[in-house]
């Protein structure tokens, strides 16, 4: 990673937080139960681009061909070649005549998306980035079957120096020499952490996804196997069973395992009407992205699981995105230049998900330390989870264990009475 020669000051880096009424740059979060909260609104003037050509579709059909090789792949993030850097450099089309009839297609108002309806979104970092992907032949027509998001995922891992933070709608991951789940981005976090120990070093992985799969129905329908076979197969990769990475690490690590990894989800309350109930529901993580020691972030659409990752199911796309831009921040107690984009929305997700005003984000400047880590993150979700469990019987529940234990809970809170709300 090159380090600028001049970095900015920490406090130039931009957080993409809420707005109050009284000042651009300040953010206003209610005062809630749950500390993990992100109900926002955003509120920004919209630039005008350039009218640059861009190739929409392919205009005519090419026979199969092979692959050409890939370059300076994820498996050698500094050989990365230098014309994905970030910029606006858009694919232009494969010929004056292709471009042409782009340009006639604008005109007569059969445009794709309007150039009045696109604006900068925030504001502009230098990163290199490079476009990642999984496809095959039946759905990209390629000669072979490509899994660069998987390789990105399971490379970024290995090369982590202090942490790893994930946000992602599934987690369903296999370890070495696991027949039935085949990706191995649980196997990479299990080496990345067992080296860690055996070093002696501090190092985190903090992962967030939904309490509860988004599918239709409760866990206790008989309708809803597909939650109950999702909660399954995550269960199975986080805590239950030989093939878990909590049982593995308890096996050699012992207790000390939530100092290297621990898992979150999301939940808010409100009213379902003026004057009615106070109601509990989970916040849907649907994000997908791994933001790895503040410089490298990866984004995308796929999910952690076989279908998204192996290539030969569905088609996905993702970005790398490496810094190039760097501010003086901390690591491990210690000094670290930090990318200014990853940083930025670490400090913007952390910032929302564990309740800090934009007065309070250099709370979690180093996101290691025990201050962050224990003090912040673990100690908010256990407050948080005592108060749900209390207030609304929340599932899911340590107090829960079997089915004859849930019906119960469903029987007694007018909360998972009302038709209304989805759990």
């Amino acid at each position: 990673m090159t380090v600028c020669p001049s970095p900015s000051s920490f406090q130039d880096v931009p957080l993409l937080m809420p707005q109050e009424a009284d000042g651009p740059d300040a953010v206003k979060i209610e005062p809630k139960l749950n500390a993990f909260n992100t109900l926002h609104d955003f509120d920004g003037q919209q630039s005008r681009p350039s009218r640059t050509g861009f190739c929409f579709r392919k205009f005519k059909v090419e026979p199969l061909i092979p692959d050409m090789p890939m370059r300076g792949f994820v498996d050698d993030l500094d050989t990365l070649d230098l014309q994905s850097e970030f910029s606006y450099h858009l694919v232009q089309p494969d010929s004056e005549v292709n471009e042409k009839e782009w340009w006639e297609t604008q005109e007569r108002g059969d445009q794709v998306v309007s150039a009045d309806e696109i604006g900068q979104v925030g504001p502009r970092l230098p990163c290199r980035c490079q476009i990642i992907r999984s496809v095959s032949q039946w759905s990209a027509g390629t000669s072979q079957i490509e899994e660069s998001i998987h390789n990105a995922y399971c490379s970024l891992i290995d090369r982590a120096e202090h942490y790893v933070y994930i946000e992602n709608q599934f987690f369903i991951s296999g370890l070495s020499g696991d027949e039935i789940i085949q990706n191995r981005v649980l196997e990479a976090l299990y080496r990345r952490i067992m080296r860690a120990h055996n070093e002696k070093k501090c190092f985190r992985v903090i992962i967030v996804i939904p309490l509860l799969p988004g599918f239709q129905g409760g866990v206790d329908d008989s309708g809803a196997a597909s939650v109950r076979a999702i909660m399954h197969w995550q269960y199975r990769t986080i805590c239950r069973g030989h093939n878990s990475i909590l049982h593995n690490l308890c096996h050699l690590v012992g207790p000390r395992v939530h100092d290297y990894i621990s898992f979150y989800g999301l939940r808010a309350y409100g009213r379902l009407f003026d004057g009615g109930p106070v109601a509990s529901s989970q916040v849907y993580v649907h994000s997908k992205i791994m933001i790895v020691d503040d410089r490298t972030t990866l984004i995308g659409s796929a999910n952690i699981n076989d279908r998204s990752l192996l290539g030969s199911r569905d088609s996905e796309i993702g970005v790398l995105i490496e810094d190039k831009e760097f501010v003086d921040s901390r690591i491990s107690g210690k000094p670290w230049k930090a990318g200014k984009f990853a940083l930025s929305l670490r400090l913007s997700l952390w910032s929302e998900h564990i309740g800090l005003h934009s007065t309070e984000v250099n709370k979690i400047r180093d996101p290691v330390i025990d201050s962050t880590y224990k003090d912040l993150w673990m100690a908010t979700a256990k407050t948080n989870t005592m108060i749900y469990q209390d207030v609304f019987s929340c599932i899911p529940n340590d107090l829960i264990h079997t089915r004859e234990d849930l019906r119960p809970v469903f029987n007694e809170s007018e909360y998972y009475a009302s038709p209304q709300v989805f759990h």
